[in-house]
């Protein structure tokens, strides 16, 4: 590897590392907000799970994921887990 791809690589690889970073914070943005639902869910008398609410937001980030040319199936799959997590989330006392 010259070194200019070696530079190349460090700095591409240092930008990933950023996304990841902005991903994580925007999942955790995402559990508190998940946390502020669960407590007007609470008070409101209805339930913490919403199937046809949770559908909605997946098929809607599908949309999102085919419009920016991702692989929509793989996002449809990677969001029904983020969906579990904040449904974890909304049921925990923490």
């Amino acid at each position: 590897m010259s070194p200019a791809d070696a530079t190349a690589l460090g700095a591409l690889r240092h930008e990933i590392e950023t996304v990841d970073a902005a991903i994580i914070d925007a999942l955790a943005a995402r559990m508190a907000l998940a946390k502020q639902i669960r407590d007007v869910k609470q008070r409101a008398g209805l339930s913490i799970i919403d199937p046809a609410r949770e559908a909605a937001v997946v098929a809607r980030v599908a949309e999102r994921a085919r419009e920016a040319g991702l692989p929509e199936d793989e996002i449809r799959a990677l969001y029904w887990r983020v969906m579990a997590v904040a449904r974890r989330a909304q049921m925990s006392d923490n």
